[in-house]
């Protein structure tokens, strides 16, 4: 789902630059595990922290919270980027 409806190119921006730079920093990329997504893995801890993170940072950043959904979608769309596997976004009909 292309979150982009709900937030403008800064917010969205800023969300996908967040994730991307904490995924990095702690090597999400390079954990030795499967995702389980059952809450108990250290992917699920960590995905559960940085999202707590970006909410916080948003807010004091644009004084409003996100669409919970927003979080979810750039996190994974923040991984997809970083493995070089991002899909490429359709432009509207207008504009091709």
């Amino acid at each position: 789902m292309d979150c982009r409806e709900w937030l403008d190119i800064k917010q969205y921006e800023f969300l996908m630059n967040y994730f991307m730079r904490r995924q990095r920093e702690l090597g999400l990329a390079e954990l030795n595990e499967p995702y389980s997504y059952d809450g108990f893995s250290l992917y699920d801890q960590l995905y559960q922290q940085v999202v707590k993170e970006a909410e916080v940072a948003y807010i004091e950043c644009f004084g409003e919270p996100a669409p919970p959904i927003a979080f979810t979608n750039l996190f994974h769309l923040a991984e997809l980027e970083l493995a070089g596997k991002r899909p490429r976004l359709k432009s509207p009909k207008a504009l091709q």
